[in-house]
Formats: C-alpha cells, sequence, structure tokens
C-alpha cells in the first residue's frame, strides 16, 4: 500500500512539475534566445540592442492584448490584423497633404480619436452578430477581416500615403532616455490591462465565461455585456496598434500589417494563453511577444532571407499549438 501511495505522490509530483515548466516554458525559450544570439552575434547583448527589440515589439506587443483578452473569454478575433491596416491607411488618408488624400489634413490625433472610435464600432458588430445570431467567432471575424481588409485597399486604390504632418512623429521622435514612445505605451497598457485582468470583476467574468459558459450563466454572469465588450476593446486597441504603425513609419500602405496576426497568436499561445479559453496571463504573453522580438530582430541582424524567417514563424506558431494541445490531453 505504502509503495502504490508512494507512486501516486511520485506521479503527481511528476505531473506538477512538468506543467510547471509547459507553463513558464515561453521564459526559458526567452533566456535560450538572449544566451544563444548573444553567442552568435556581436553586441546583441546590449541596452541599446533590447530597447530597441523592446521598440520593434510595440505593434504586434498591443494587438497581443486584444487577441489574449479574446482568447481567454474563449472566443478569437480574426479581424485585428485588418483594423490594423484599415487604421494605419485611414488615419494617413484623413491627415497627408499626398495626392489620394482625403484632402482634410486633419490633426492627427482627431484622426486617432475617429480610428479608435471605428476600432469600437467593428468591434460591436463582431459582438453582435456572434451572441445575437449564435455565430462561431471565427467566421463572424473572418468575414469582417476580408471586409476591412478590401476597404482599407480601396481607400487609395492599393496605393500607399506619404506626406504626413511633423505632428503625427512625436510618437515615435519624443524620448525619454533615449527611448520613443511607442514601447512605453505599449508597457503602460501592459500594466492597466494586466491590473484589469487580475484585479477586477470584468476579468474575473472573462475566465469563468472561457472556461465554462454555462457556469457563466448559472453565476449570474452578463456574459453578452462582457463579449460585447471584449470585441470593443479587441478593436479599440487594434486601431490604435494601426496609428502607431503609420506615426512609426510616417506614412501608410494598405498591406501595412499584413500578417502580424498569426506571429501574435504565437506570441500568446507560447505565453500560455490556451486556445480554448479561460487559461492565460499577459505577463506571459508579454514574454512570448519579447520571444518573437529577440528572433525577428537576430535574424535580421544575420541577414538572414525573408524566406526562411516565414519558415521559422510558422514552426514557432506549430510549436505554440502543440505546446497547448500537450497541456489539454495530459494536464487537464
Amino acid at each position: 500500500m505504502d509503495i502504490i501511495l508512494e507512486a501516486e505522490l511520485s506521479s503527481q509530483t511528476g505531473k506538477k512539475f512538468a506543467r510547471g515548466i509547459l507553463n513558464n516554458i515561453v521564459w526559458i525559450i526567452l533566456v535560450l534566445c538572449i544566451v544563444m544570439f548573444s553567442s552568435l552575434i556581436s553586441g546583441y547583448f546590449s541596452i541599446i540592442n533590447y530597447i530597441n527589440i523592446i521598440s520593434n515589439a510595440a505593434f504586434i506587443g498591443i494587438l497581443a492584448i486584444a487577441e489574449a483578452y479574446c482568447l481567454i473569454s474563449g472566443n478569437l478575433d480574426l479581424s485585428i490584423e485588418s483594423v490594423a491596416g484599415f487604421s494605419a491607411i485611414f488615419s494617413a488618408w484623413l491627415s497627408a497633404k499626398s495626392l489620394g488624400s482625403s484632402g482634410l489634413n486633419l490633426n492627427p490625433y482627431v484622426t486617432l480619436c475617429i480610428c479608435l472610435i471605428v476600432g469600437i464600432i467593428v468591434g460591436y458588430i463582431n459582438g453582435f452578430l456572434i451572441l445575437k445570431f449564435q455565430i462561431n467567432a471565427f467566421l463572424v471575424t473572418l468575414s469582417t477581416y476580408i471586409i476591412i481588409k478590401g476597404l482599407a485597399v480601396s481607400l487609395t486604390s492599393g496605393l500607399g500615403l506619404s506626406q504626413l504632418p511633423s505632428s503625427f512623429r512625436l510618437v515615435d521622435t519624443i524620448r525619454f532616455f533615449n527611448i520613443s514612445l511607442l514601447p512605453i505605451i505599449m508597457i503602460i497598457l501592459y500594466i492597466i490591462f494586466y491590473f484589469m485582468l487580475g484585479n477586477t470583476r470584468f476579468g474575473a467574468h472573462l475566465f469563468i465565461i472561457g472556461g465554462n459558459i454555462n457556469a457563466a450563466y448559472n453565476f449570474g454572469v452578463n456574459v453578452n455585456g462582457v463579449v460585447s465588450k471584449v470585441f470593443m476593446l479587441s478593436g479599440a486597441l487594434a486601431a490604435l496598434a494601426g496609428w502607431l504603425m503609420t506615426a512609426k513609419a510616417n506614412g501608410a500602405s494598405p498591406a501595412m500589417a499584413n500578417g502580424v496576426l498569426f506571429e501574435v497568436l504565437a506570441a500568446i499561445v507560447l505565453g500560455g494563453v490556451s486556445l480554448q479559453g479561460g487559461v492565460g496571463s499577459l505577463t506571459g504573453v508579454f514574454a512570448g511577444v519579447l520571444v518573437l522580438s529577440s528572433i525577428r530582430t537576430a535574424l535580421n541582424i544575420m541577414s538572414v532571407s525573408p524566406f526562411i524567417t516565414e519558415v521559422i514563424r510558422g514552426c514557432l506558431v506549430l510549436i505554440a499549438i502543440l505546446i497547448d494541445s500537450i497541456k489539454r490531453l495530459f494536464f487537464k
């Protein structure tokens, strides 16, 4: 009997250890990336380079907050990529002086407010269709993804825009200790949304809905209200990310955010957010974003072919999905 009990305890200890490793594997990967790239690339292990890595992670990082909230609630928002792309070109279209713009020459911060409103409206439509007609979130957001992507291209007939007002660049040109506002904005957003997720009723309701929606109804959670807010937050954050892309590049094109969705998904799943909902943390998501930014920066420094980079990104997505599947199958 004692032998059986010891074997059972040993098994439970082993499972806890393995679960702990998988739950924190993103930090292990991040450390391995830093050690490996520091040994391969001269100057990689430096404050300046890590500031650059965090700066380059700003756009993906903000989008990752939006998608993480959706996934924790048991939903998926595919439209964040196209909303970001549309926000980028739409804000430039409203502010630029170049041929093909609206000619309104609006203040960039007015365009930010307009883009945030558009993002919130798109999020509301997504939530309304999902909740009202009980349509799968994947199908609804895929449809809005395609529609908004088409609107972004048609807005300027596929052309890019430049000659933006100098005030558009302030977000990137203003420096604090040689750090632009972009990574600072991202970090502030992570702090705010981390607090919301772990210390508010809204955050608790997200986990309950994502873990078991029937239990959420039984507990009296306003499921429709919470899910609707999640999608509106997602749309607003995606619009903000798109506007910041334009501010960073001092111009925009309809293809500006192409491909970021898969990188976002890889970052948040590597960071421990379950594709099934109800599990995740923003600290892990932030680490996942840094892993991808570290890899992207290292590959750029080493002049690795962009085609090989795409292969590596695809492998990361697959690894992230496998890790999530292993946790669900063996460590329920």
